[in-house]
C-alpha cells in the first residue's frame, strides 16, 4: 500500500515538474517588447493576403504561381493602404543580388528578383535595407 502511494507521488511530482518545464519553455523565447508598427502592418496584411488567395486551386504549377502572385499583389495593395511603399534602396541592392542568384541558379534575373521581392515583403527588420518604407 505504501509503495503505491510512493509511486503515485513520484508520478505526480514528475507531471508537475514536466508542466513547469513546458511552461518555462513556452515563455522563455518570447520577447517582452511589442512588434513594430511595420511588423504589425506586415502581419495584418499577410493574413489578409492569405485569405484572399485561400480559395484558389493549387493542382498545377501555374496555379501555384497564380496564387503566389495574388498573395503578393494583395499584400502590396494592403501595405500601400497603410502608407508603406517599396524602398528604392532595397530595389538597388535586390537587383544586384538577383543578378548573382540568377547566374547561380540558372534562372532569369526577373524570376530571381521576384523571388527576393516576395520574401522581403514579409520581413520587418533587416541588416540591409528593408523592403517597406513609410
Amino acid at each position: 500500500m505504501q509503495t503505491k502511494w510512493l509511486i503515485s507521488a513520484g508520478v505526480l511530482a514528475g507531471l508537475v515538474y514536466a508542466g513547469v518545464a513546458y511552461w518555462q519553455m513556452l515563455h522563455e523565447g518570447t520577447s517582452e517588447r511589442a512588434p513594430s508598427a511595420l511588423g504589425q502592418a506586415i502581419n495584418q496584411c499577410d493574413l489578409i493576403a492569405s485569405k484572399a488567395a485561400a480559395s484558389l486551386p493549387e493542382l498545377y504549377p501555374f496555379q501555384r504561381l497564380e496564387k503566389a502572385a495574388r498573395q503578393a499583389h494583395v499584400l502590396e495593395m494592403c501595405m500601400q493602404d497603410r502608407g508603406y511603399r517599396e524602398n528604392p534602396a532595397w530595389v538597388k541592392r535586390a537587383k544586384l543580388a538577383a543578378t548573382i542568384e540568377a547566374k547561380k541558379q540558372q534562372i532569369s534575373e526577373d524570376e530571381a528578383y521576384e523571388t527576393l521581392r516576395r520574401r522581403a515583403m514579409l520581413v520587418s527588420q533587416s541588416a540591409d535595407a528593408v523592403y517597406w518604407r513609410k
